[in-house]
């Protein structure tokens, strides 16, 4: 059987060489500052000793003690897995 590639010269896209394309890692590391550029302005708030999240600087102080207190009810979920 013989079978002929019929798509227009324009319509075919060129293949990427190996070189070119991103890893897993890099995509990701592209990903998230694309998202942290989203959020603009962030402030660091410490839950403990080795931890920080990121929430927006347009927070109120109740809405940041809630995304804190949300991150510790997930974080002890996660654990118990």
């Amino acid at each position: 059987m013989n079978i002929e590639n019929k798509a227009p010269a324009r319509g075919r896209v060129r293949t990427m060489k190996k070189a070119e394309r991103m890893t897993q890692e890099e995509t990701l590391k592209q990903l998230l500052e694309n998202h942290k550029k989203d959020l603009g302005d962030v402030v660091q708030i410490k839950v403990n000793e080795r931890t920080y999240i990121e929430v927006p600087a347009s927070l109120t102080e109740t809405e940041r003690r809630e995304r804190v207190k949300n991150y510790l009810k997930n974080i002890s979920i996660a654990n118990k897995r």
